[in-house]
């Protein structure tokens, strides 16, 4: 049985050797919803205001990640609809161009699609959300709903996507814990 720090291992290693990249084209959203949903969450021992502080700004995916080197909104506004980010990875320095959906700070949510990028995916968005669990606890949801690129099976897409989520879950988790 492949353990959990392998495929996290294996999916970030998936992500930054290049794989297939993702254009435009192939992620426009046309309202329709892909095959695949991944569905990743994690409970944090601090308040969720603590963790939305930490993960909620749009362009700070660097400061949580560890697959990401670096964020920053390339248009529009950071956490306003229509804002794109653009992500360098650690490692190779593949990069992945996002858009900003939605985001409602009372719900301590954001919604985003990519645009392009070496995720093997398209017609990809996603949504983390972050909300009170038990005593002072949090739990950070994060979701995604995509296609597998061309060429792509569905299950390697699938467990790329969740070795991306489970990763930040994994070290926002140990952030937190640390402070």
């Amino acid at each position: 049985m492949m353990t959990h720090r392998f495929l996290t291992t294996l999916a970030a290693a998936l992500l930054l050797a290049g794989g297939p990249a993702v254009a435009a084209d192939d992620t426009a959203s046309d309202g329709a919803s892909g095959d695949i949903d991944v569905k990743e969450s994690i409970t944090v021992d601090a308040p969720p205001a603590k963790v939305w502080k930490a993960i909620g700004d749009f362009d700070a995916i660097d400061r949580w990640h560890p697959a990401v080197e670096s964020a920053e909104i390339v248009e529009g506004e950071n956490n306003e609809p229509g804002a794109r980010r653009h992500l360098t990875l650690a490692g190779d320095g593949g990069t992945i161009d996002e858009e900003l959906v939605a985001r409602d700070d009372d719900r301590m949510s954001y919604s985003y699609r990519l645009i392009e990028g070496v995720l093997p995916v398209r017609n990809y968005r996603s949504e983390i959300v972050v909300k009170a669990a038990h005593g002072n606890a949090t739990r950070i949801v994060w979701t995604g709903n995509f296609d597998a690129a061309e060429g792509v099976e569905d299950a390697k897409a699938q467990e790329v996507i969740t070795g991306v989520y489970t990763g930040g879950l994994e070290n926002v988790k140990k952030m937190m814990q640390a402070d």
